[in-house]
């Protein structure tokens, strides 16, 4: 595993300067709100992606200081379990990615984003309930719909990310997975019957350099992924930040009007 290669990717820092500041309040929140909610979970994204590489890169370290202990099995657990974190990490950001689409295809209008009515629609954004309302916004022809889904689709059928998301759903379920030479993983009885084995409970082992192998595929494939989807829902001009005063003073006044009376 080449940790320097992914220490040197940065370009996922770009997706920060989606946080919708004055400017895109200003000029975006009533004539495309949607942009100002999806610019705003593009950020949970980044951040989400932040930790996991962190968890990723963390993973490599050769001296985790008072994290371990000087032993052998007390820095490989401290390795794996950086390793975990990183699993889990990188499987919420698909999670969060969806909200970014759930934002952007919800009804949306100038009071609806100023009193905050989308964050109580999150809970209910899941992968079954999205596609169903990218399904009803295909039925109006909605082209960006039909794009949207198709890059859903593509990256849910990826092999990568279907074993990525296998080892995260085998840690929630079971709390974590088995590293080769980390702990025992008994699968047997000691004693054999008749020269036949008796098996036991046991947990499926993986080996230390395939999970790294696997991060560093998903970390790559999920930027392609999610730049694909910002590229599909941003306007082109939304990062610009200039506003004239009197617009700026017109619209704040307009906000203040719904959040204060």
């Amino acid at each position: 595993m080449n940790y320097q290669e992914l220490s040197r990717d940065n370009d996922f820092h770009k997706w920060q300067k989606y946080e919708p500041l004055d400017t895109q309040y200003i000029r975006y929140s009533k004539m495309n709100p949607s942009a100002i909610a999806a610019g705003h979970k593009i950020c949970d994204v980044y951040y989400a992606f932040a930790n996991a590489k962190q968890s990723f890169l963390s993973a490599n370290y050769e001296n985790y200081g008072d994290l371990s202990g000087e032993s052998d099995i007390c820095k490989l657990y401290t390795k794996t379990h950086f390793l975990l974190n990183a699993v889990s990490e990188y499987a919420l950001c698909l999670d969060l990615s969806w909200q970014v689409i759930w934002a952007y295809i919800q009804p949306a209008s100038f009071e609806y984003l100023m009193s905050f009515k989308h964050k109580d629609m999150e809970t209910e954004c899941n992968r079954e309930n999205l596609c169903v309302q990218l399904d009803c916004a295909i039925s109006q022809n909605v082209i960006k719909a039909t794009k949207l889904k198709a890059i859903m689709k593509d990256f849910d059928d990826d092999l990568d990310v279907m074993r990525l998301r296998q080892f995260n759903n085998s840690i929630k379920h079971h709390g974590t997975i088995h590293f080769e030479n980390l702990g025992a993983n008994f699968s047997s009885m000691m004693c054999t019957i008749n020269g036949e084995t008796v098996k036991t409970l046991s947990r499926k082992t993986y080996r230390i350099d395939e999970i790294e192998e696997l991060l560093f595929v998903y970390h790559t494939k999920f930027q392609n992924y999610f730049n694909s989807i910002i590229n599909e829902i941003m306007p082109i001009d939304y990062l610009e930040t200039k506003v004239s005063l009197t617009e700026y003073l017109n619209v704040l006044q307009d906000m203040n009007v719904i959040q204060n009376t």
